[in-house]
């Protein structure tokens, strides 16, 4: 039986190992956010695939140890678990090379995983784990079946960023999360100012609540025609693998709990700015002294 006042986080999409040139992190979107909805006090669970390998069977390891609900994680009769070869430039800042074929493009979920998914309160989704067309059709047919909240992370990386298909994804959503480069491609009105482009994408999708990272000049939240700005905390950035990632589980929590606006926005920018200034995506921490 639920906790009372506890939230059930549902994330899907990837799990790959980030192959950095300092060592291997297991990561993924979908992952780092279940992580850090976990570390903010709710109870995740990932809807991925790895393989029946070694790196899947540490993957696996980790994730049950980090705390996140192993009950929709499957692993794969015949791919490999997933890998993505990042580089990082002066900034900190990451490009990936993401193998194809592998375990997270074909997620599987049966009978028996339909209490979980009807148990959340949220369910978070990126575009990358779309790039398989099964998977595609498996979150849509998850999202036109549930009651929770439905949170779309945009993540546009090439060769994977087809506008058509996110725009497409996004129109599910309850809450739209974008950078700065991906609002100005899914707005169709790039050369507008950056208010403009957000109400543009909010017609091009009925899309409610908006939000838009703007790297070290913060974010801004739109709901309804109301629009808040904040800027980053100010910090030295380790590398930018996963700050995202936090922000959205941060923002996910916060609207599920029914916090102000400014205040959500505030808390998923001082957390997502402490996962920067940190190695790795998937860093230790108490929440309450990082958001304090």
């Amino acid at each position: 039986m639920k906790e009372t006042n506890t939230k059930i986080i549902v994330t899907f999409g990837e799990v790959l190992w980030d192959c950095l040139p300092r060592g291997l992190f297991l990561g993924g979107a979908p992952l780092n956010v279940a992580y850090h909805a976990g570390r903010l006090g709710a109870k995740s669970y990932i809807s991925s695939s790895v393989g029946k390998d070694f790196l899947g069977d540490e993957a696996l390891r980790r994730i049950e140890a980090s705390g996140i609900e192993t009950d929709l994680l499957k692993k794969h009769p015949h791919f490999p678990t997933g890998v993505s070869v990042a580089s990082l430039d002066d900034l900190g800042d990451a490009t990936y090379e993401i193998v194809e074929k592998v375990a997270w493009d074909e997620i599987d979920v049966g009978d028996s995983d339909k209490s979980v998914l009807d148990s959340a309160d949220a369910i978070v989704f990126g575009s990358l784990a779309t790039r398989s067309p099964s998977n595609f059709e498996l979150i849509k047919a998850i999202l036109e079946s549930t009651k929770a909240l439905k949170v779309c992370d945009v993540n546009l990386r090439p060769p994977y960023d087809d506008p058509d298909r996110a725009l497409e994804l996004s129109k599910f959503a309850d809450v739209l999360k974008v950078n700065e480069d991906e609002l100005s491609v899914l707005s169709g009105n790039g050369e507008a100012e950056l208010l403009e482009q957000v109400q543009s994408l909010h017609r091009r999708t009925g899309v409610k609540v908006i939000s838009v990272t703007l790297g070290k000049e913060g974010a801004v939240l739109w709901k309804n025609g109301r629009f808040f700005s904040l800027p980053t905390e100010d910090v030295v950035v380790a590398d930018t693998i996963g700050a995202g990632d936090s922000f959205t589980a941060a923002l996910t929590i916060g609207i599920l709990e029914k916090r102000r606006l400014e205040v959500c926005l505030k808390r998923a920018l001082k957390l997502s700015s402490f996962v920067a200034s940190a190695d790795g995506a998937q860093p230790e921490y108490v929440a309450k002294k990082v958001l304090s």
